[in-house]
């Protein structure tokens, strides 16, 4: 016989013996009532079978899972789903929670006790990261910028201005830390041309900012100064920063003081030479563009020239005026930028009706769009011509 078939006959004899002490239990009860036959009695007799057919039930059921099951001792309690639920949430709130807290408070005093050391980390991985977006190696290093190639570009579109844009090619390539240069000269000299083709070949041109000072929305002191002040908030670490306050004129003069003044009260802006300089700290060039007026005497023109150069911890770069000369290079100039002809009577007329001291080369590209045409085709093919033959010559010439 097997272990089941005696489980079965140890139940069976179980339930045999509840049912025998049962039935004695009843007929002992039925026959104490039948000695007392009052409705008293019989009432108990009910509750007392009552209760006890309870008793025999729950008896019974004890004995029954006590027989076909394992002792309670050796039973363990499978987990519910909701169990498991409130193990988590009691783990995650007194276990990492606070392991959570004491983390973030420890991060907090290392980066309040060692800043220097956390910003330092910061501007390394900018720096990385800069490189990559632009795939370019040490894109934010600052002795890189090809200032000569710059300046090179820059003298075939501005005419006639070498000495300035010498000085301001010395200006930038100057090892300070922070600089501040001043534009000077009349209308139509080259001023802005030769800022708008810096910007255009700036090798950080994410750091490029500039504010037209006329600007109507510029009247007042506070908006200025409210523009600055934006302006300051976006300076950036990776390489020089460089901004441009255009349209000055010499009643301006004293607020390149108070921005100078107020750039170097920052603590994040370098001063100083690059060999005593925090490499850390923010470098910044600032160009002012002053423009006169050349409809005044000669004498107040001079006389504001004179103020305009003494302007503090400023390199101020004059402008030279044009003549006729001047500006019928002008003239034969923007003709080849925009690849028309020119008559000699028209370029004779637009001399002639040019008042080049007043406004330089300001309106000889307008003028160059309504008396020029487009070149005849044989002037075209003579010139394909030669740029081939010389081509081919300086072929001979590198391979010799």
């Amino acid at each position: 016989m097997g272990i089941a078939d005696a489980d079965k006959a140890a139940t069976g004899e179980t339930t045999d013996v509840v049912k025998g002490q049962k039935g004695r239990q009843r007929a002992f009860l039925k026959r104490r009532s039948s000695q007392f036959g009052n409705g008293h009695l019989q009432s108990s007799w009910n509750i007392c079978t009552d209760l006890q057919r309870q008793w025999t039930r729950r008896r019974l059921r004890r004995l029954l899972s006590a027989s076909g099951r394992p002792s309670m001792k050796f039973r363990t309690k499978q987990p519910t789903e909701s169990d498991l639920k409130q193990r988590s949430w009691s783990f995650f709130w007194y276990t990492l929670l606070p392991m959570f807290i004491v983390l973030c408070l420890s991060c907090c005093i290392t980066m309040y006790q060692n800043g220097d050391v956390v910003s330092n980390f910061m501007q390394r991985y900018m720096s990385q990261y800069r490189s990559i977006v632009h795939n370019k190696l040490n894109y934010c290093d600052r002795t890189t910028m090809p200032l000569h190639e710059i300046f090179e570009n820059i003298r075939n579109d501005v005419l006639n201005q070498e000495s300035a844009l010498n000085q301001l090619e010395q200006a930038m390539a100057n090892q300070s830390s922070f600089q501040s240069i001043a534009l000077v000269g009349s209308s139509g000299l080259g001023k802005s041309l030769t800022l708008r083709l810096l910007i255009d070949q700036y090798p950080w041109a994410e750091n490029v900012h500039s504010i037209a000072w006329n600007d109507f929305e510029l009247i007042s002191d506070e908006a200025r100064y409210n523009e600055v002040s934006n302006m300051l908030r976006s300076l950036a670490h990776c390489g020089r920063n460089l901004f441009i306050i255009d349209n000055m004129t010499p009643c301006d003069k004293d607020y390149v003081s108070s921005i100078n003044a107020l750039l170097l009260s920052r603590s994040d802006v370098a001063i100083g030479s690059n060999n005593d300089l925090n490499l850390d700290l923010k470098q910044l060039t600032i160009i002012y563009v002053f423009n006169l007026n050349r409809l005044l005497a000669d004498e107040i023109y001079n006389r504001q020239v004179e103020v305009l150069q003494q302007l503090p911890q400023t390199t101020v770069i004059q402008y030279r005026n044009f003549d006729v000369k001047d500006l019928e290079q002008c003239v034969r100039h923007e003709a080849k930028v925009v690849g028309m002809y020119l008559d000699e009577n028209h370029v004779q007329e637009m001399l002639n009706t040019t008042d080049v001291r007043v406004s330089g080369c300001k309106t000889v590209r307008s003028k160059v769009l309504i008396y020029a045409r487009p070149e005849p085709e044989d002037d075209k093919g003579k010139k394909q011509a030669q740029i081939q033959i010389q081509t081919q010559n300086d072929s001979r010439t590198n391979t010799n």
